[in-house]
């Protein structure tokens, strides 16, 4: 593949993730409108984002397998078109039901764009490259679901809430037609492997086999399933119990991905003097501090959003340490089934993720307690896990 082809082909990646995970944020600031359109409970509405996640999670494990025996591109076409067909209809629900459904199909297609593009990385770099793509891919993964509430927010208090839905498709739709166009193949004929039930179940009892991809892989999961929980309940907790008005809500949450995106860039620099254990556990270190930083402010009773916020940023800067050096050091566990290990690490990201939405709203009480202990769980889990790899 020519130099063109590996600078167009990540770019397109990160805008396939970027959309898939803008789908989910985009209307997370209209939560408390959503929930009196419908006249339903705060829980429920958050449903809303946990079903998207779990159409997420379970997509993944056959994407992977299924990209591995058709081909990145196929998979990535058939996926892309029915994220759309998912957000077409989420557009158009009248109802709870017709949109939790909507949600969960856009979600099914929505599991393509981290896995198989995972693989794509792969297909196409080393180790040490692709720590970097896969960084700025993770910076899509963390601006994304940022910058998603600033839009959301505009939406919300200009239009309808639905119309949140009508942005995320007009973007998939020309992202589908770059995918039928422009899209080379990545994985050669002579690696792909026959799809059967067989063989899908032999490459998933490989991948669990390789016990330290698994322990690797959670890291990140972990921290992404926290930051979910962080994402779902603030707009609640900001917009309706501590007064932020809507259309302001967008830039609480941009604030943060801005210290994402600046620990991204410094981590793309420090991969050329650190290895990538030792920029995972720099990550760990910052994130702890900050989630136990909120768990003390929320016993101490603290409802400043600013302050709130402030005392965030170090989690979001650390989380740009972590998701992509412990995806990389996941992957450089891997040396076959790379499809099989994606689906699984995709579906282990979103699968949590779902987790962490499902967890605070059960036990979101209108103030950052809940958020933060999970955020602290999550880390505490982290470093567990951290210790067990390098013991290994």
């Amino acid at each position: 593949m020519n130099r063109t082809y590996t600078i167009l082909v990540p770019i397109l990646l990160i805008l396939i993730i970027a959309i898939a995970e803008m789908a989910t944020a985009i209307y997370t600031p209209s939560l408390p409108t959503v929930a009196a359109h419908f006249q339903i409970s705060e829980a429920l509405t958050q449903w809303t984002v946990s079903i998207n996640l779990l159409g997420l999670a379970l997509s993944g494990p056959i994407y992977g397998p299924w990209s591995d025996s058709a081909g990145r591109r196929t998979v990535l076409r058939a996926g892309m078109t029915l994220f759309l067909v998912g957000s077409i209809f989420s557009y158009l629900a009248g109802t709870i039901e017709l949109l939790l459904l909507a949600r969960f199909i856009q979600g099914l297609g929505a599991g393509v764009a981290v896995v198989v593009s995972f693989a794509v990385v792969r297909d196409l770099f080393d180790e040490k490259k692709s720590a970097k793509v896969l960084s700025f891919m993770g910076m899509a993964i963390a601006l994304s679901p940022g910058l998603a509430p600033v839009l959301g927010s505009y939406i919300a208090h200009h239009m309808h809430w639905s119309m949140c839905f009508a942005v995320v498709s007009m973007t998939a739709l020309g992202l589908v037609i770059l995918l039928l166009t422009i899209m080379p193949e990545t994985l050669s004929l002579h690696e792909r492997v026959p799809l059967s039930l067989k063989s899908i179940g032999r490459a998933y009892v490989n991948v669990f086999k390789n016990v330290r991809f698994v322990v690797l892989a959670l890291i990140p999961s972990l921290m992404i399933g926290s930051i979910w929980a962080w994402m779902a309940a603030t707009p609640v907790l900001f917009i309706k119990y501590l007064g932020v008005p809507v259309q302001h809500y967008g830039y609480y949450g941009f604030s943060g991905v801005v210290f994402y995106v600046i620990g991204a860039f410094m981590n793309s620099k420090l991969l050329n003097r650190f290895d990538l254990n030792s920029l995972v556990m720099g990550g760990l270190v910052v994130c702890g501090g900050s989630a136990c930083s909120l768990v003390i402010a929320g016993y101490s009773g603290l409802e400043d959003p600013m302050l709130l916020q402030l005392i965030e940023f170090p989690f979001a800067f650390g989380l740009a340490f972590i998701i992509p050096n412990g995806t990389a050091l996941a992957f450089s566990q891997v040396k076959e089934g790379l499809g099989a290990s994606s689906s699984l690490l995709g579906s282990l990201e979103m699968g949590l993720g779902a987790v962490g939405v499902l967890l605070i709203g059960t036990f979101f009480d209108g103030t950052i307690t809940p958020i933060a202990s999970i955020m602290l769980i999550a880390t505490l889990l982290s470093w567990i896990l951290y210790w067990v790899h390098r013991k290994k």
